[in-house]
């Protein structure tokens, strides 16, 4: 085992007496944007959940961690587990301490394995000679009840006609009872593709199938595909994937990096697209991975980051960055991705309220709302406070909108454009979930959806409408973490 302790790239084992401890005291004094019912960390910076699975009994959630500040530093894997995604129990975490991750563990996915989780993952390592980064495909083995037994590599660089940008391995079992993996990858001419290794089993070499044949996708201007993840709901094939450098447009691929999904048939390693889409219009949402382990029969599981590359937020000076989105059920209707959260997220008893002017409710910051606008117009404004802020959703000409320019933003944020707009062209559902610094919204039962964070210090819960509707409404419970 080895102790790295360089810079950014500080593994949790070289924390000083103390080091960890000031961290959390900091994270204490922000009374304004810790969520209460989406996933967070203790302290530090959280982004891409990893290695999603259902063991049988309860569901395993990692997640990249760098527990020192909010700063993308040298990534671990935190590790919860939880048998109903109300109750979390802290798990063994992946730290790096090998060669073959002197520089992190990056993204990847896992598989339940009989009496074991198989996780994969990117070894981040860095040649001493001139710092090139050398990309090694890995294997953690941890048993059901979250103990990490052990960790090897698998590929040890980049293939032949591949940049050093190889990496998030996604495993999943063929039909024959092969174990393949697909990662995401850069070619040498800088161009983005997604690469399939086969292995009889998760003990013997990978051999390289070759790249994934995606049919009627436009790569241009595509420099990266991060985070692939292969799947099957009943008998329709899915792949979601991230891919870095499409073009930003007015009302869909916003953002400067975008999460996407594509339904179809899939032969081997061609897949025959039938239907391609954005999975997320909100500011914040990237990285979505599926659980492996389940019976996608008739819908799938995902967990997303509620955040972006390259993005400070305003929680970072309270040494704290990011969360995860509630977990989604995924459908398949009229050829296209519904998301919906899980059942257990949704109140039994709901309170009726009959809004026009504006009227305070208590807790808004952490309530769910359902309102039916009838496709008619609509302007809702959520919160106030001295300094003028609040939060604006609207709909017009058949265009959604989420506005946050009257509320706190860090310089990258503003960078990034201050409304996201969603072209829903009957707007009849609108379902919003309010976590202090986070808000989801589901439209139409999931057909579109916004995954936002959003800044308002010593808020009034107060709510305004330019027209009256008929709002329901109640406060959602918080998550509990347990220890081991």
């Amino acid at each position: 085992m080895l102790i790295f302790n360089q810079g950014k790239y500080k593994s949790l084992l070289a924390a000083e007496e103390g080091e960890l401890d000031a961290v959390a005291a900091l994270v204490a004094t922000d009374q304004d944007f810790r969520p209460d019912y989406h996933l967070v960390a203790p302290f530090g910076l959280i982004n891409d959940p990893n290695g999603l699975v259902f063991d049988g009994e309860k569901y395993h959630i990692f997640y990249q961690w760098y527990p020192y500040s909010a700063m993308h530093g040298m990534k671990h894997w935190l590790h919860y587990t939880t048998p109903d995604f109300r109750q979390f129990t802290l798990a063994a975490p992946l730290i790096p301490s090998e060669m073959f991750e002197s520089h992190g563990c990056y993204s990847g996915g896992a598989l339940p394995l009989g009496d074991y989780i198989a996780a994969f993952y990117t070894g981040n390592t860095r040649r001493s000679s001139d710092n090139a980064r050398i990309p090694y495909q890995n294997i953690a083995v941890f048993s059901k009840d979250g103990k990490l037994l052990d960790k090897y590599p698998l590929v040890t660089c980049a293939p032949a006609g591949y940049s050093e940008h190889v990496r998030d391995p996604k495993p999943y079992v063929t039909a024959e009872g092969k174990v393949r993996f697909i990662c995401g990858a850069q070619r040498e001419d800088l161009s983005g593709t997604a690469i399939v290794f086969e292995m009889d089993n998760i003990n013997t070499p990978p051999q390289l199938l070759g790249e994934l044949n995606l049919s009627d996708f436009d790569n241009r201007h595509i420099f990266m595909w991060e985070c692939p993840d292969l799947l099957k709901i009943g008998e329709q094939d899915l792949f979601i994937w991230s891919p870095q450098g499409k073009q930003r447009e007015a009302q869909q691929f916003q953002n400067n990096y975008h999460s996407t999904y594509v339904i179809g048939k899939l032969d081997n390693l061609d897949f025959a697209v039938e239907a391609f889409a954005e999975l997320d219009y909100g500011f914040d949402f990237y990285a979505p991975q599926t659980f492996a382990g389940l019976d996608n029969s008739q819908s799938a599981v995902m967990l997303g980051w509620v955040g972006l590359p390259d993005l400070q937020y305003p929680t970072d000076e309270y040494g704290w960055h990011s969360t995860l989105t509630l977990p989604r059920r995924l459908t398949l209707k009229n050829n296209q991705i519904y998301q919906t959260p899980l059942e257990q997220y949704y109140p039994q008893k709901l309170t009726a309220l009959s809004l026009q002017q504006a009227t305070e409710l208590a807790d808004l910051d952490r309530r769910y709302l359902k309102f039916n606008p009838q496709n008619n117009e609509f302007t809702l404004q959520l919160f106030a406070n001295p300094q003028g802020q609040h939060l604006t959703l609207s709909y017009q000409n058949g265009v959604f909108c989420l506005d946050r320019s009257a509320t706190e933003q860090t310089e990258s944020m503003r960078g990034l454009g201050e409304q996201r707009y969603c072209a829903i062209a009957d707007l009849q559902q609108v379902e919003i979930f309010i976590d202090r610094s986070v808000i989801e919204i589901f439209l139409n039962d999931g057909e579109k959806t916004l995954t936002s964070r959003f800044f308002i210090k010593n808020r009034q819960n107060v709510l305004q409408s330019s027209r009256r509707l008929e709002i329901e409404s109640a406060v959602l419970a918080p998550i509990a973490y347990l220890a081991e």
